[in-house]
C-alpha cells in the first residue's frame, strides 16, 4: 500500500516580495539567463529563456512556447552536471523548484513515483521510516534530483551494492516536443508507433548491441540500447535529456542495512589502492571508494581545513599515505558489520587502516572524500584544474594499470590531478590542470582529451562511467564505438524527437569539446585591477571568480550557506548563480555594462555578505568579498544609495555622536519616537517596517575612562574568598564601533570579566575601527584609510606586544582575515596576528579555575547563535570550551547567518527576507528556549530581540554572571 508522504520534495519559504511571479512564464531578463549559463562543467551556452513548472500542463506550455520561438529545450535538475549536458541555448525547464512532489511511496512493493525535481535526500528521507532508502547516491545527493540522475545514469558511492540508477529504475514518463506524454515500461511503451520502433531497432541489431554495449557496469557513454532487450523502460536513462523532458518517475526502494560499519584503508600509493579494489568486491561490502593521496593536502590548503583527515590511517600514525579506500559492510548487528570491515582490511595488503562504528565519525571522513569534486578544483598549491576528463571507467581488474598509463598521459602534457572516485568499479574522477586562458593550452586540451579517449577504450573501457558524455565526451565516442553502433544512436534519438529539438550537441550529432568553454581566453574581455589582494588567486578577480566549478553545494539546505536561496529556491540568489553572473560581466557579451551591470547588481542585492561561502563552498568562494569588489567599482564617481552613507559611515558618526554633551540621547530618543524614527529610516534608505536599533547613551570609552579613575580610590574588583587572581598581564579591549556606540553590555561585561581574571585591560581611546561597514557596502578606498589610520592608533600596543581581544563576531575575523587583504602593511599584519576573540583568551583561564576547585561548574542550559562569520572564518570552539567548563549544556542554532547580518537586513526592501530567515530556525527555537540565549553578534542579538522579544546574550555577559555569582566578580 501506498504510504502518506510529504507533499513536495524540497519546500521553500517564499515571503511575497520574493515568492515567484507568472510560475510558468518564460524568464527572459539576463540575470536569469546569465546565471544559467552553465552547470558544474567547463562549457557555457547562455539560454535563450527558463521556465521552472509546477505541474506537467505547465511544462507542456513551455514546450509549445519553444517550439513557437524555434527554440531548443534542456531539462534541468539541481545543475550539478559536470559534463555540460544540463546547458543549452535555447529554453531551459528546471523542474527542482516547483516541479518536486513525491506522488507515493509503497514500502510494501519497494518503490516510489516522483516528479523530477525531487532532491535525492529529500526521497531518502521520506522512505526511511520505512527502513529503505534510494540507492544511488552520487556526492552530490543533498541537491541532485531523482531526474537529473535518471537522465545521467548516476550511480554513487553505494553502486557496488544497489547499482546505476537505471538498474533502479522501474518506469518513466516523458513529454515529448509535441506536450504528448509517453510511458517507458519494463514491457515496453504505450505509444505503440515508439514501442514498434525501439523494438525493430533493437531486433534488428541485437547482436552488435550485444557486443559493444553492456560490457561491465560502468559502461554508461552513448545510449543504453541493450536494454532494449529485456527492460525498455531503463534504456531511458542516460539519455541526457536529448528524447525528452521526464515529468514523472518510479524508482526501486532498497532496505536499509541494519548496522554498517566503515573501513578506511591507507595504500602506499594510489595505484595500490586501485588494485586492491577489484579483491574486495565481497559479500557484504556496499562501497569501495578510493582517493589519491594528495587530496588530503588539496584539503588541508582550504579555508578551516587545516586539520582535515587527521583520523585518517596513515595520517593518525605520522605515515605518509598515496591513497585510501573506503569500504562500508553492513551486518545484522554491529558486531558482524564491524567484523566485517576488519576481514576486508585483512583481505589486501594495507600500511594502516581504520575501522569505525560510531555514525558521527563516518559521516566525518565521508565528507572528506564527498567534497572530492570541489576540493580537487584547487590543487594544494593554488593551481586550477578542471573537470572533463572525470569520469572514465575501465572494468575493475585493469584499474591500477589504466591509472598508471594515465598519470603518464598527464605528465606528457604537464598536466596534474588528483584522482578520486567509485574504485570497486572502475571508475576514476579526476580533475586536470587544463590551461584554458591561452590559445596553446585549449589546443593541449584536445589533445590529451583525444588521447585520453583512445587510451580508455585500449583497456575496453568508457569515457563516462556516470555523469554521461555531455559536451565534454560525446563528441569522442568515435573512438569508443564503430559508426554503425553511432548511426543506432542517432536512430534511437530520432524514434522520440524526429526535430532534434532535445538537447542537441550532446550524445549525437555532437558539439565539439572545445566549443563554447566557459573559461577560454575571451573570457576577460572586461578586467580591472581589484582592491583586494587576492593572494589565493594570484591578485585576479576573474581567477576568484573560476573558483566556482559548479559543484552546487551552494543550492542545499543542508549548512548556512546561501541564506538568500534557501529562501527563494532561486539560482540567482546562489553563490553558483551568483558567479555565473560574474563571469558573464567579465567575458562582457551577454551582460555588456560591465561593473555599471543592473544584472549583477540585482543578483548581488540579496547576498548577505554572510560569508558562509567562504567556508563551506568546497573551493572557499568568497562571495562577500566580491560583492564588495563589485559595489566599489559599480558605484565608483556615483550616488550611492542613502542606506551606504547611513550605515557605512555608522562608526564614525558614532564616535563624533558621543564626543558631544547630551547628542547620544537625543539620537536615541530620536531613533524611537514615532514618526520622527520613520523619517529618519526613510531618510537613510532603511526599511520602515523594522524598528530601528538603539544608540548608547554614553560610549564605551567613556564609561572605562570613568571606571579607571574611580578604581585609583576604591577597590571594584572582588575575587573568589577576597583572594588576588594571578596577574595575567595587560590585554587590549577591541573597542568596535557595535560595543562602543550602540550596546555596551557585553563590553563592561568583558572588562569586569577579564579583571576579574587577573589581567589589566586597556581600551584605546581614539576613534580605531575594522572597516566591516565601509567593507559590506563596498566603499574599499575608506575601507583602507581607515584600516591606515587604526595601524597608526594601535602601533603604541603592537609595540608592547599586547594581544587585541575582541568581542564582536565579524570585527574580529575583519582584523584577522579580511583586513590583510586590503593592506600589505606590516602594522596591520601585527594587528591580525595580535588579535583573539574574548573566548580564545579566557578558555584556558576558566579551565585552569575549574580544575584547581576555585570554580564550580554549574547545571544550566543555553542556545547559541553563532556568528555567521565566526562559523566561517572564526572558531566556535573556543566558546563551546568556555560554557562546556562552566557547566553549560550548549545547543547550537545549525542554520548560519540570523538573517540580519549587519546593515543588509536594515536596507530598504530586506525586512521581509531578512525575518523570514529568521524563521527557518532561529526564532522558533529562541522562543522555546528555557535556558539563556546566548548570540556574540550584535546583529544576532537585535535580529533576536525584533523577531523574538527574548533579550540574548553575549558570553562575557553570561561568563560575568556564572562568576558574579560565586562571588568572584562585582557583576552589575
Amino acid at each position: 500500500m501506498s504510504a502518506p508522504v510529504h507533499p513536495t520534495g524540497h519546500p521553500r519559504l517564499a515571503p511575497g516580495a520574493y515568492a515567484r511571479q507568472s510560475r510558468a512564464g518564460i524568464r527572459t531578463d539576463m540575470t536569469t539567463r546569465a546565471a544559467y549559463s552553465s552547470d558544474a562543467g567547463i562549457f557555457r551556452r547562455v539560454p535563450r529563456g527558463v521556465v521552472e513548472p509546477a505541474t506537467v500542463d505547465e511544462v507542456r506550455e513551455a514546450l509549445a512556447s519553444a517550439r513557437e520561438r524555434g527554440w531548443s529545450i534542456v531539462g534541468r535538475g539541481g545543475g550539478s552536471s559536470v559534463a555540460g549536458n544540463a546547458i543549452g541555448n535555447g529554453l531551459v525547464i528546471d523542474t527542482s523548484t516547483h516541479f518536486n512532489r513525491i506522488l507515493s511511496l509503497d514500502p510494501d512493493r519497494g518503490e516510489a513515483v516522483v516528479e523530477p525535481g525531487v532532491i535525492c535526500d529529500d526521497l531518502r528521507a521520506a522512505a526511511a521510516p520505512y527502513h529503505l532508502t534510494y540507492g544511488p547516491d552520487p556526492s552530490t545527493h543533498s541537491r541532485c534530483t531523482i531526474g537529473g540522475m535518471v537522465a545521467n545514469n548516476a550511480c554513487g558511492s553505494h553502486s557496488v551494492a544497489y547499482g546505476t540508477a537505471a538498474q533502479n529504475l522501474v518506469d518513466v514518463t516523458l513529454m515529448l516536443a509535441d506536450g504528448r506524454e509517453v510511458t517507458v515500461t519494463a514491457d515496453g511503451c504505450d505509444d505503440p508507433t515508439i514501442d514498434r520502433a525501439l523494438r525493430e531497432l533493437y531486433d534488428g541489431n541485437a547482436d552488435r548491441i550485444n557486443r559493444e554495449l553492456g560490457r561491465f557496469p560502468r559502461q554508461v557513454s552513448g545510449y543504453g540500447l541493450h536494454y532494449l532487450g529485456h527492460d525498455m523502460a531503463k534504456a531511458v536513462a542516460g539519455s541526457e535529456g536529448t528524447i525528452g523532458i521526464i515529468t514523472r518517475m518510479t524508482v526501486k526502494l532498497v532496505p536499509v542495512p541494519a548496522q554498517k560499519a566503515l573501513g578506511v584503508l591507507a595504500f602506499e600509493t594510489v595505484y595500490d589502492a586501485a588494485a586492491a579494489a577489484y579483491a574486495l568486491r565481497l559479500p557484504g561490502v556496499a562501497t569501495i571508494e578510493g582517493m589519491g593521496g594528495d587530496l588530503l593536502e588539496a584539503l588541508r590548503s582550504k579555508q578551516g581545513q587545516g586539520n582535515a583527515g587527521a583520523n585518517l590511517p596513515g595520517i593518525r600514525k605520522g605515515i605518509t599515505a598515496g591513497g585510501w579506500l573506503y569500504c562500508e559492510t553492513t551486518g545484522d548487528t554491529l558486531d558482524e558489520a564491524r567484523a566485517a570491515a576488519e576481514r576486508v582490511a585483512g583481505t589486501v595488503t594495507t600500511i594502516d587502516h581504520v575501522v569505525v562504528t560510531d555514525a558521527a565519525e563516518m559521516r566525518d571522513l565521508w565528507k572528506i572524500r564527498e567534497s572530492s569534486a570541489g576540493t580537487v578544483t584547487r590543487l594544494p598549491d593554488g593551481g586550477e584544474a578542471w573537470p572533463n576528463w572525470e569520469d572514465s571507467a575501465v572494468p575493475p581488474q585493469h584499474l591500477a594499470d589504466y591509472l598508471r598509463d594515465l598519470y603518464a598521459l598527464m605528465d606528457r602534457y604537464d598536466l596534474r590531478g588528483i584522482p578520486f572516485g567509485h574504485f570497486g568499479e572502475g571508475c576514476v574522477h579526476l580533475r586536470i590542470s587544463f590551461d584554458f586562458q591561452s590559445t596553446a593550452g585549449v589546443a593541449a586540451f584536445r589533445g590529451f582529451m583525444q588521447e585520453a579517449a583512445a587510451l580508455v577504450t585500449s583497456y575496453d573501457g568508457s569515457l563516462s562511467g556516470e555523469h554521461g558524455d555531455g559536451r565534454a565526451r560525446s563528441s569522442l565516442l568515435t573512438e569508443m564505438y564503430s559508426p554503425e553502433m553511432l548511426r543506432l544512436f542517432e536512430q534511437f534519438k530520432l524514434i522520440f524527437d524526429p526535430d532534434r529539438v532535445f538537447n542537441p550537441g550532446v550524445l549525437v550529432w555532437p558539439d565539439e569539446v572545445t566549443d563554447g568553454l566557459r573559461m577560454d581566453p575571451q573570457q576577460r574581455k572586461f578586467e580591472i585591477t581589484p582592491v583586494h589582494r587576492f593572494s589565493r588567486d594570484k591578485g585576479d578577480f576573474v581567477n576568484a571568480v573560476n573558483r566556482c566549478v559548479g559543484v552546487s553545494a551552494c543550492r542545499s539546505d543542508e549548512g548556512a550557506m546561501c541564506p538568500s536561496f534557501q529562501i527563494t529556491g532561486d539560482e540567482i540568489h546562489s553563490t553558483r548563480g551568483r558567479s555565473r553572473i560574474l563571469s558573464e560581466m567579465f567575458r562582457g557579451d551577454s551582460i555588456v555594462d560591465g561593473y555599471r551591470s543592473s544584472e549583477v547588481e540585482e543578483a548581488l542585492d540579496l547576498c548577505l555578505s554572510c560569508k558562509a561561502c567562504a567556508s563551506e563552498c568546497p573551493v572557499n568562494v568568497d562571495m562577500a568579498t566580491y560583492k564588495a569588489e563589485f559595489l566599489n567599482e559599480h558605484y565608483k564617481g556615483r550616488i550611492r544609495p542613502a542606506a551606504h552613507y547611513m550605515m557605512g559611515w555608522l562608526p564614525l558618526l558614532g564616535h563624533v555622536a558621543h564626543r558631544i554633551p547630551l547628542l547620544p540621547r537625543l539620537v536615541d530618543a530620536a531613533m524611537h519616537t514615532p514618526g520622527i524614527s520613520t523619517a529618519l529610516a526613510k531618510v537613510g534608505g532603511l526599511d520602515t517596517s523594522r524598528p530601528l536599533i538603539n544608540f548608547a547613551h554614553q560610549s564605551l570609552q567613556s564609561w572605562f575612562g570613568k571606571r579607571r579613575a574611580s578604581s585609583r580610590s576604591a577597590q571594584t574588583v572582588q575575587t573568589v574568598q577576597t583572594a588576588q587572581a594571578p596577574d595575567r598581564g595587560t590585554v587590549v579591549l577591541w573597542p568596535d564601533s557595535f560595543n562602543s556606540s550602540l550596546g555596551t553590555g557585553p563590553a563592561r561585561a568583558a572588562v569586569e570579566v577579564l579583571e576579574a581574571l587577573g589581567f589589566t585591560v586597556e581600551i584605546p581611546d581614539g576613534f580605531v575601527c575594522c572597516g566591516l561597514t565601509w567593507h559590506s557596502t563596498g566603499q574599499l578606498a575608506m575601507t583602507q584609510k581607515v584600516l591606515a589610520h587604526t595601524a597608526r592608533v594601535m602601533r603604541p600596543y603592537l609595540d608592547r606586544g599586547l594581544p587585541v581581544v575582541g568581542l564582536e563576531p565579524s570585527c574580529t575575523v575583519m582584523l584577522t582575515d579580511e583586513a590583510a587583504e586590503l593592506s600589505d602593511g606590516a602594522d596591520i599584519a601585527r594587528l591580525a596576528a595580535a588579535t583573539r576573540s574574548f573566548s580564545a583568551l579566557v578558555a584556558p583561564v576558566i579551565r585552569e579555575l575549574v580544575d584547581a576547585g576555585t570554580l564550580v561548574p554549574g547545571d544550566t542550559t543555553a542556545l547559541t547563535q553563532i556568528h555567521c562569520h565566526e562559523r566561517s572564518l572564526g572558531d566556535p570552539q573556543d566558546s563551546a570550551d568556555v560554557l562546556a567548563a562552566l557547566g553549560v549544556h550548549e545547543s547550537r542554532i545549525e542554520t548560519g547567518c540570523c538573517g540580519l547580518a549587519g546593515n543588509w537586513g536594515f536596507e530598504k526592501g530586506h525586512a521581509e527576507m531578512s525575518l523570514a530567515l529568521g524563521e527557518r530556525e532561529l526564532f522558533p527555537k529562541v522562543r522555546e528556549a528555557t535556558g539563556e540565549v546566548i548570540a556574540d553578534g550584535f546583529s544576532c542579538r537585535t535580529q533576536i530581540s525584533q523577531g523574538t522579544g527574548r533579550t540574548a546574550k553575549h558570553i562575557a555577559e553570561v561568563v560575568r554572571d556564572i562568576l558574579a555569582g560565586q562571588g568572584y566578580c562585582a557583576g552589575v
